[in-house]
């Protein structure tokens, strides 16, 4: 019976451990994808994001910039919060919503339009309000 008890209890506190770390869920199942988040937009230009293509389309007022990306395909997803949602005339075409490989508690699961817009390197992009979401599928 302890034996039960005490399996319970790491379970449990490994869970809460991973909850409160700020860490994605996503990166605990697929190591081979990597997880940032960014205070602002500032914050992430400066950062190296050549490996999901420094996506252009994020505006300077975007903050809290969530990003997960797989390391062997390339394909990601990204949320943000703006008001001005995309930088004006960089995402010039309509793309069906792309499904991304990659899931994570953020991602929405309602209220995903069928079209997005078509943005450099890949991405589409669609907006729920002032949240902002994007995918890009496998470039390798």
């Amino acid at each position: 019976m302890p034996r039960i008890r005490t399996a319970g209890v790491i379970a449990t506190t490994s869970a809460l451990a991973l909850a409160l770390s700020g860490c994605s869920v996503v990166t605990a199942f697929a190591p081979h994808v990597e997880s940032e988040i960014w205070d602002t937009a500032k914050d992430m230009k400066a950062a190296n994001t050549a490996i999901v293509g420094s996506p252009k389309f994020v505006p300077d007022d975007a903050t809290l910039i969530r990003l997960d990306y797989d390391t062997q395909d390339g394909s990601a997803i990204m949320t943000y919060t703006s008001k001005a949602l995309l930088v004006p005339n960089v995402c010039k075409t309509q793309v069906a919503t792309l499904k991304p490989t990659i899931q994570d508690s953020w991602w929405p699961v309602d209220g995903i339009p069928p079209k997005s817009a078509g943005c450099p390197g890949g991405w589409s992009a669609f907006a729920i309000g002032q949240q902002v979401w994007a995918a890009r599928a496998a470039t390798k």
